[in-house]
C-alpha cells in the first residue's frame, strides 16, 4: 500500500478509508444563484480578458450595485 500511495502522491490514510468505503467521492458544484452571474462574468471577460478575478469581481459588483442588487462574494 505504502509504493502506491507514494507513486500517486496520497496518504496511505487515503486509500485505506476509500478501499473501506468510508469515503464518499464529491459531487459537483452546483449553486443556483450562479446560474444568474455566470453569464454576467463572462461577457465582462469577453471585453476585458486581461482583467484578474478581483477587477472582473469589482466591476460586476459595481454594476449590481447601481441596479440595487446584492453584491457577490461580499464581506460582512
Amino acid at each position: 500500500m505504502k509504493v502506491v500511495a507514494d507513486t500517486l502522491g496520497v496518504a496511505r490514510s487515503n486509500l485505506i478509508d476509500r478501499l473501506q468505503g468510508r469515503t464518499k467521492p464529491r459531487r459537483r458544484y452546483h449553486k443556483a444563484q450562479d446560474a444568474a452571474v455566470v453569464p454576467m462574468i463572462m461577457v465582462l471577460l469577453a471585453a476585458r480578458p486581461t482583467y484578474g478575478y478581483r477587477r472582473i469581481t469589482a466591476i460586476l459588483n459595481r454594476q449590481l450595485r447601481s441596479e440595487n442588487l446584492s453584491p457577490v462574494n461580499h464581506m460582512a
